[in-house]
């Protein structure tokens, strides 16, 4: 890790642990900020304890944070926009928003690309195609799953590659995640793209999205057994312990407790849908 410094120095300063207690970072975040990460990093890299390159922060999807902007206090938008100024010159943050919320970020001193406009950004293009060819060559289930054949003949494999990932590339339209989770069910077996026009593709997120839990939740029986655990992690407005699910879905059954081993069980149906937290 590049910070295995700053990681040293905070084991070994209480004072610091302190400054970047829970307690401290809600009653007064900027001096928490401040005292606890920028000015320790700019000390221990004054005195060559990190080494002289460049680090970025990634800060994904700012503009979920205003749907649940505090009644009082910042958004992580606005608490960046602040001590932006005081930021190392070596810390960089990269930062995503969508398209129709950039107006958050107007006054935010970045350089701006746009992962939209696929045809005018060649090097998006670029990007997905490489990643698509590199799950190409590297995964013969999926290899096999493209194959086109004409009149009766089967097509060379360069020949279906080519045109297969031309396909998703328009498909995917500059998504990273439509094309990975595509190539995801080919690999699996769960999609044949054979015929010429590859028109059992999904062509949406929600149509991928729609097709997983399908595939793994076949009835309304099997999907009301993980209903209450979704609905529980898509109301939370921060990630869930499994204990902290485990409550709140016993928390909505009326009649019945559900028992840990039990909640477990459910719990595993979901994943690859949901990521645990320890």
């Amino acid at each position: 890790p590049q910070l295995a410094a700053y990681r040293e120095y905070l084991l070994n300063e209480p004072t610091l642990q302190n400054a970047l207690s829970l307690k401290e970072c809600i009653t007064n975040p900027d001096i928490a900020f401040t005292r606890g990460i920028l000015e320790p990093l700019s000390s221990l890299r004054r005195v060559g304890k990190i080494d002289n390159i460049n680090c970025t922060i990634l800060v994904d999807a700012l503009c979920e944070a205003e749907y649940h902007r505090p009644d009082h206090g910042d958004t992580i938008t606005t608490f960046l926009l602040k001590h932006i100024p005081n930021f190392p010159t070596w810390l960089k943050i990269i930062a995503t928003v969508r398209t129709h919320l950039q107006e958050l970020t107007k006054q935010f001193p970045f350089t701006r690309i746009s992962l939209d406009n696929t045809q005018s950004n060649e090097n998006i293009q670029k990007d997905i195609l490489g990643y698509i060819n590199f799950r190409l060559q590297n995964s013969p289930s999926i290899q096999s799953n493209i194959t086109l054949s004409n009149n009766g003949k089967v097509e060379s494999g360069s020949v279906s590659q080519h045109k297969f990932s031309q396909h998703l590339l328009n498909l995917s339209q500059g998504s990273f995640l439509f094309a990975k989770l595509t190539l995801d069910l080919l690999e699996r077996g769960q999609l044949v793209a054979k015929s010429s026009g590859y028109k059992v593709l999904p062509v949406t997120l929600s149509q991928i999205y729609l097709l997983h839990f399908n595939l793994r939740f076949p009835t309304i029986r099997s999907f009301e057994k993980v209903t209450h655990i979704l609905s529980v992690c898509l109301a939370a407005l921060y990630p869930l312990t499994l204990l902290e699910i485990f409550y709140s879905v016993n928390s909505l059954l009326n009649d019945n407790f559900l028992a840990w081993k039990e909640f477990l069980q459910r719990f595993k149906l979901l994943s690859g849908f949901l990521v645990k937290r320890l």
